[in-house]
Order: C-alpha cells, then structure tokens, then sequence
C-alpha cells in the first residue's frame, strides 16, 4: 500500500480514539477528561461513520460529528473552515453544529461516489472551530463497512431482540414545503410517512433493556386506555437546523407520525411541527423520518426569512 495512504488512515484511526476518549472509554485518565465539561472555545470533530455499497454500484460515504462544547452552538460556513475534498467545498455538509444534547449527530448525512472512484482514495471533511482544524477521513476500507443494523444499533433504538435484517427503511410520501416567512411567524411542517410496522412497538408495561418499564403516554381509544411506546420507540420525525444564519426553533423537534384520526401509527401517516426564525436570511432545515432503528432522510427544507412582519403569513 502507497505510504501516505497508510498514513491518512491511521490518522483516522487517531480520530476514532480521541473520540472513544471524549466518551470516557478507556482507563482513569479518559474518565478524567469525560467528566470535564466546557462550555464554549472546544474543538467540533467530525466523524467518518462508514460506507454501503449501493444497487446501483455507487457508494454511500456517511459522516456525522461530535460539537465538544456543550453550550457553544457553532456556525462554520462552508468554505476553508468547513470543506469536503475531493468534490467540493460543498457536498452537503451541515454548517450548523448543535449542541447540549444534540451534539453528537450520528450518519447525519451522507456522501453518494460513482461506481469508478478507486479503492483507495479517501473522502476528507476538514472542519476548523475555535481554532482547531480536525478532519475525518472517509475511506472504502473492509472495516468501514455498515449496514442497517449497524446504523440501528449506533443511532437508532433497536432492542436486542428485534428481528435483524428484515426491517425497512421508512418511505416519505410528502415532502415539507418552505418557502418565504417573517422573522417570529410560526411555519408548519408536515411530512408524510409510510413505514412497514417493524420492529414491533412494546406491549404496554413491557420491560426495556435495562430494566425501565415501557411507559409512555396514555392515550384513551374506544374509552379503553392505551399506552404509547416511549418517544424514542415510535415512529417519528426529527427535525435538525442545517444551515442558516440564526436560530431555527422547532415544537417540538421530534414529532410522532399520526393517522387521520390523530392515533400513534406504526405504519404510516403525517408528523407535523411548528418552526419559527429569529434572523432574516436563508436557511436549510433538515428532517430524519425514523422507525425507532433505521431512518430516511426526505429533500431538505429551504426556508427564507424576512426581518419584515408578515400579517397572516405561515406555511404549511
């Protein structure tokens, strides 16, 4: 193998322990930095998540991030602190970095290759924050390889029991529509969502892996009380600020997909949120359509924003 190649991946190999490091994985010394949290002037890594092969013979590069300031939510344009090369700058990296308890965003987004892009050529997404330039280095390498079990099992919620390769990835039927807006007026967002039932929601009081019961929210249906699985079991929509120039808030940020009637839905329906801007300018709104393991991920939304009041204005 040529020299630099092998030193480009043990470079990425570097950015895979300073990550389990950040998490507390390993002896007193990582538990020390781990439990040190910093509220702002940290670096943000991104991460290099893996590769498929696609049908069509192309591949899939996925890439996520880690923001190590738990209150500096970072804005890096795309540009010289924020680029993908070969390719770019822009191959639809984020610009807006969360944080809290957004800020480890796992296969948020994903880089397709054509079926000809050799072997041994890597992906770089170089991002500098607060100074410090770090990258992840995407390569096609055996051991990079994922599926969607692999992807359920670091994003999603899948339970040790669940069927393994049999479960679908959730369809969009409808799109959200953006368009033009003002500054404080509320847009509703509304997708639509086919899924295939699987995995199975819990039965109501059904124990989750760890021993906490199934919980949720008790709705009434016929006059006969049902509980809903817990949020992060159902199938539902995230919704993520992907570019833009201030604040996307949304109500909620995760909402569950309901049917006509407005029940909680395993197979398909509509999720609806409200998002409203704090600054004029142009902004990208990104959505995750999960089944609690796997998830798709429907056209982005773009949204303009005027500093004007607009009577009457909303979206849908």
């Amino acid at each position: 193998m040529d020299g630099s190649i092998m030193r480009n991946h043990l470079r990425s190999a570097v950015s895979v322990v300073a990550l389990l490091v950040t998490f507390g994985v390993g002896g007193a010394g990582a538990q020390t930095s781990a439990s040190t949290k910093y509220a702002s002037g940290q670096s943000l890594q991104p991460v290099y998540e893996g590769w498929e092969q696609n049908a069509d013979g192309t591949y899939t590069m996925w890439f996520g991030y880690l923001n190590r300031n738990f209150e500096q939510r970072l804005n890096v344009p795309v540009g010289p602190d924020n680029n993908i090369q070969p390719g770019g700058p822009d191959r639809g990296q984020p610009t807006i970095f969360e944080t809290a308890g957004k800020r480890r965003q796992q296969f948020a987004f994903k880089v397709v290759l054509p079926a000809d892009w050799p072997k041994d050529r890597d992906l770089v997404w170089t991002v500098t924050a607060n100074g410090m330039k770090l990258t992840a280095i995407g390569s096609l390498w055996p051991v990079w390889l994922v599926n969607d079990d692999v992807i359920a099992a670091n994003r999603g919620s899948q339970r040790i029991y669940d069927p393994k390769s049999m479960n679908q990835r959730p369809v969009v039927t409808e799109a959200a529509v953006g368009g033009t807006i003002a500054v404080g007026t509320p847009l509703i967002l509304t997708l639509g969502v086919r899924d295939d039932g699987l995995p199975k929601r819990r039965r109501p009081g059904e124990l989750a892996p760890g021993g906490a019961g199934g919980g949720g929210v008790v709705t009434k249906k016929d006059g006969v009380d049902e509980r809903q699985p817990p949020l992060r079991d159902s199938l539902k929509v995230t919704w993520l600020q992907w570019r833009g120039p201030g604040t996307a808030k949304f109500e909620p940020d995760q909402a569950r997909v309901l049917d006509a009637d407005g029940n909680q839905t395993s197979t398909g329906g509509k999720a609806m949120t409200q998002v409203t801007f704090d600054t004029p300018g142009t902004y990208v709104l990104r959505a995750y359509a999960e089944d609690m393991s796997v998830f798709s991920i429907p056209p982005d939304v773009t949204v303009t924003v005027s500093g004007d009041a607009a009577p009457g204005a909303g979206g849908r």
